[in-house]
């Protein structure tokens, strides 16, 4: 899933020709891929399954935010789960913050052995003049840490790789060079899920 739009890049580098259309489409697609993978986790909005690890206090779900609440969660040691045991929703509850806790302390069942069923993420940018109901697009700090890195990334087209320049007089320029600018990677910080277990 796209982070970010063209048109949305387009007015921060100032640029109104299309001959780079199809190149900054291309940066728009690796850098939402590159924030993904940093963050851990998929920012599209879509139904989704996750087996977790019984045993801990809470499960922590990898497609936030969690749209609506969680379908169902079943529980099996041997993962048949025809044969699970569906877990009852008055049973555990649904942070914010995408952590499920389970009402009785340690969930049950061992590794792998919770099915976790719901829907989750992000919606694409919606292009239409009116989003329909319940549009949740990334929010405005994640879209605008994409879309700088994207131009970053496109202005740094000629000069990839280059650490630092050095001048007549002696000075030195550095220049950056990680995957992410320290702006932009402070923003991601904020949405990243951090592996646990």
């Amino acid at each position: 899933m796209n982070l970010t739009t063209l048109a949305k890049v387009k007015t921060l580098l100032e640029l109104s020709e299309t001959d780079w259309d199809g190149l900054i489409n291309e940066l728009i697609g690796a850098v939402s891929e590159r924030c993904a993978s940093y963050c851990n986790r998929d920012f599209e909005n879509k139904s989704r399954v996750e087996y977790q690890d019984g045993g801990g206090r809470y499960l922590y779900l990898r497609g936030l935010p969690v749209v609506g609440s969680i379908s169902s969660i079943y529980g099996s040691d041997t993962w048949e789960w025809s044969s699970g045991d569906l877990i009852d929703a008055g049973e555990y509850y649904l942070h914010a913050s995408g952590m499920v806790g389970y009402r009785y302390g340690a969930w049950p069942y061992g590794p792998k052995a919770l099915k976790v069923t719901y829907t989750g993420g992000y919606f694409v940018f919606d292009a239409g003049p009116k989003p329909p109901e319940g549009y949740n697009p990334p929010p405005d700090g994640l879209e605008m840490a994409a879309r700088t890195q994207v131009a970053y990334d496109f202005n740094r087209r000629k000069d990839v790789g280059l650490e630092s320049v050095s001048f007549p007089d002696g000075t030195i320029q550095k220049v950056s060079s990680g995957e992410f600018l320290p702006s932009v990677k402070a923003v991601l910080n904020r949405y990243r899920i951090r592996p646990h277990g």
